[in-house]
Order: structure tokens, then sequence, then C-alpha cells
């Protein structure tokens, strides 16, 4: 075979499934979260976060930063949707952390730029994402690891909220 039909062989098995997105609505009427076709546990999974960090150098300005972080905390909570629906437990733990880590990084941003009406926007957002968490939460038995795992995502967007106000 030859090399270079070999090399756009295997660049296309692993960058078409990055391309294909949609958006699809949560049980939640008011979050409209992507939907995730490469997920935690997948075999392409490590290959999306490096493409999302690639995509996150990319973002110049501070708006495209804001608006960036933004979605990205969508899709980690669209994740851990996936995992906790599809009962993946051992992925719960590493979905929960990437969702509290990008409700941080996100907040971090906000804090730096100090823009009102974003921060105000923001919290608004982390307030919708409360009583989805809690669904998710509700899955498991009370204070099991697993429900203190997302217990810990909903007490972190309740901290990261203070901060911004």
């Amino acid at each position: 075979m030859n090399m270079s039909k070999l090399i756009i062989k295997i660049t296309s098995f692993l960058i078409i499934p990055l391309l294909i997105t949609g958006l699809v609505f949560a049980d939640n009427a008011s979050l409209s979260l992507p939907n995730t076709k490469i997920n935690p546990g997948s075999f392409y999974y490590p290959v999306k976060r490096l493409w999302e960090k690639g995509q996150e150098k990319l973002q110049f300005s501070k708006q495209a930063k804001i608006n960036f972080y933004q979605s990205l905390l969508k899709t980690k909570l669209s994740e851990l949707n996936y995992v906790v629906e599809k009962k993946f437990l051992s992925e719960v733990q590493s979905a929960s952390e990437r969702f509290a880590y990008q409700a941080g990084i996100l907040t971090e941003e906000l804090i730096r730029q100090n823009k009102s009406a974003d921060k105000e926007n923001v919290i608004k957002e982390f307030e919708r994402f409360s009583p989805f968490l809690d669904t998710l939460r509700d899955k498991y038995e009370a204070n099991s690891s697993y429900w203190m795992l997302i217990q810990h995502d909903i007490n972190t967007l309740g901290i990261l909220s203070a901060q911004l106000k």
C-alpha cells in the first residue's frame, strides 16, 4: 500500500468522528447540551481531548475565549450525563472532575476579564445546571461515592457563583 494513502486513511479515521456534532435537548428543557458522540471511555476520547486543547489555543479574542469555555463546560456536562445514564461507573469520577475543572477555568477567565454582564450570565447558567445535576446525583444511593462526586459538582458551582458576585 502506498504510504500517502495509508496516512490519508489513518488521518480520516481519526478526524472524521471529531467533525460530527449536533445539538440535543437534555431532560431539562432549559438546557441545550451538545450531543457528544465521542464520550469518556471510548477509543477516540483521548483524541477528542487533544482536539479540545488545540481549539483552546486558537481562541485569540477575550470574548471568543469565554464563549469557548462556556461551550466546553456544556460538553463536559453532557459527557457527565452520558456516563451517568449509561452507568459507566468507572468514568463517573473523571467526568465529574472534568466538569468541575472546566467550571473553574471559566470562572477564572471571567474574574480576569471582569465583565459584569458575562459574570451574571454564567451565574444564571450555573443556577440552571444545578437542578440537572441534582437529577444525575439522585440516580445513586444517597451519600454513596458517586452521589458525593456529583454533589461536589453542585457545591463547586455554588462556590464559583459566589466568587463571580
